[in-house]
């Protein structure tokens, strides 16, 4: 895999995780509530969302096919909707994406991490 994508994808993860962290949307609940309720933590995911879902698009074949527990498909057309259909953005979708496809991702990122160590 290469080396500069996955640090670039570890990266965006690391900060979506942060800014959920920072406004206490630990689940699927909070994270609609907090979407609905401030506009700049919703734009702050999306976007954070968008670019994740664009570097998934450039994963290893390798990468992905020893995760298929990330919807990669779910992951591309989440960067697409955001970027292109922002009119039929669905916090609750998005909240999917997050909570499922984002957290197998990162998972699956800190496994490439130990694997890099030893």
């Amino acid at each position: 895999m290469k080396r500069n994508i996955t640090s670039v994808m570890k990266k965006h993860v690391s900060d979506l995780f942060q800014i959920l962290a920072q406004y206490s949307a630990t689940d699927r609940k909070s994270f609609v509530a907090v979407a609905e309720a401030d506009l700049v933590f919703q734009k702050a995911v999306l976007m954070s969302v968008g670019y994740i879902g664009e570097l998934s698009k450039k994963m290893d074949d390798s990468f992905i096919q020893v995760h298929p527990e990330i919807n990669w498909r779910r992951l591309g057309t989440s960067r697409n909707i955001i970027f292109h259909e922002y009119d039929i953005v669905d916090m609750d979708i998005i909240s999917t994406v997050v909570f499922k496809d984002i957290f197998a991702l990162q998972n699956a990122l800190e496994s490439i991490e130990d694997e890099l160590i030893e």
